[in-house]
């Protein structure tokens, strides 16, 4: 029987490359001790927890309530469910790569200002640590989620064979301005900006390694000239599901796509 698939968001964090044309988009290398896809490139991201689903998280969120969440992902489970991830999306951003996707009571989205890095740098590592809970943080920095800021883009499920296995949504988000990106050296040991077309050259050359979604993903993304283009073009898109076959070709492991001709 093959293992259950967990429900999982992503982020693919985008920025337009200042003075030069096109953009960027943030990648974390996993720790090579990871038990999925060590010391692979990767978009933030993972599992969604029950925290993020739970009574009341919809008062933590702007932009974007149960009603609408469930209409942009029309195959969740339930409402509660289908903003989940979203929340999930923005928690997993911020616990992995340090970006917080949040509005200040005024409204104004999240820059950290002054003192403002270093104070939730340490809220990051508390988080981590089992101190304090991302909703607790969010409830004491008086934040709103910016849901808003998120895009659907991509839906993928880990192949039957995988002993562990993700049922993943992907979204795209223009990076916050006033934030950097910071790798937090226990998940994830490197984090890079960088064009979608040159991530994909150099994981041809071995120098990047990406699993298959991430490379499916990039190629999407490098058909657009701007973060701008990107979002416009993925707003109300409908969203397939990705779950990719795996065959046997002498001794060989196989990934098939759906466009693939061999694909059942």
């Amino acid at each position: 029987m093959p293992a259950a698939a967990r429900d999982a968001a992503s982020v693919i964090i985008l920025r337009d490359v200042p003075r030069g044309d096109g953009f960027e988009v943030l990648m974390l290398r996993r720790h090579a001790s990871s038990v999925f896809a060590a010391g692979m490139f990767v978009f933030p991201g993972g599992a969604v927890e029950e925290c993020d689903c739970e009574e009341g998280t919809a008062g933590l969120c702007a932009g974007i309530g149960l009603q609408e969440a469930a209409s942009i992902i029309a195959d969740a489970p339930s409402p509660e469910q289908a903003l989940g991830l979203f929340v999930a999306g923005v928690r997993e951003t911020f616990e992995e790569a340090g970006i917080l996707l949040a509005c200040e009571a005024s409204g104004k989205l999240l820059s950290y200002r002054g003192e403002g890095a270093a104070r939730f740098a340490a809220r990051r590592e508390a988080i981590r640590d089992g101190e304090i809970t991302f909703r607790e943080m969010i409830l004491r920095e008086n934040l709103s989620l910016a849901l808003d800021r998120l895009v659907y883009f991509a839906h993928w499920i880990t192949p039957e064979l995988s002993p562990i296995r993700f049922d993943t949504r992907f979204f795209l988000a223009p990076a916050p301005p006033g934030q950097g990106a910071f790798h937090d050296d226990i998940e994830t040991t490197a984090h890079v900006w960088i064009a979608p077309r040159e991530a994909l050259a150099r994981n041809e050359k071995g120098a990047l390694a990406m699993l298959p979604p991430t490379m499916v993903n990039l190629m999407n993304l490098a058909r657009f000239s701007s973060v701008e283009d990107a979002l416009a073009s993925s707003v109300g898109r409908d969203i397939p599901v990705v779950a990719p076959q795996v065959s046997f070709e002498g001794g060989r492991m196989r990934l098939l796509l759906p466009a693939d001709p061999d694909s059942p």
